[in-house]
């Protein structure tokens, strides 16, 4: 894939994502992400709100970020989960994550490492 062809789908991607109506619907009915790059890596935030680190889940398959939570208060506990579907594969991009108050950060690296697989679960650390 060449570089044009390869920022046009990005672009197209953020395009979609920003400006889809159902990104806003999951935000209030499962739990608010929200996607930045930067020069050298994606970013995903989520806000977790009552929620351990213990009870997080980040799994990768292709070009899928999937992220499992369970949601605890004095009234109710939830399972929550969030897809976000790249245009790219990211299985040969490392991933890392880190969880600090209430918030998770995943970092993907735009930059593939050859002779590099993800495993399917990402580890988190807590701070």
């Amino acid at each position: 894939m060449n570089d044009d062809n390869w920022i046009h789908l990005m672009d197209e991607w953020f395009k979609n994502h920003f400006l889809d109506p159902l990104t806003s619907v999951l935000d209030e009915a499962e739990f608010r992400i929200d996607v930045y790059e930067t020069e050298k890596e994606y970013i995903v935030e989520a806000f977790l709100p009552n929620c351990r680190a213990g009870d997080i889940h980040i799994s990768v398959e292709k070009n899928l970020l999937i992220i499992k939570a369970f949601l605890q208060d004095s009234i109710s506990s939830e399972k929550k989960r969030r897809t976000i579907d790249f245009p790219i594969a990211i299985t040969q991009n490392p991933i890392h994550a880190v969880y600090t108050n209430q918030i998770l950060e995943i970092f993907i690296q735009k930059e593939k490492q050859q002779n590099y697989l993800q495993s399917s679960s990402v580890p988190i650390q807590n701070l």
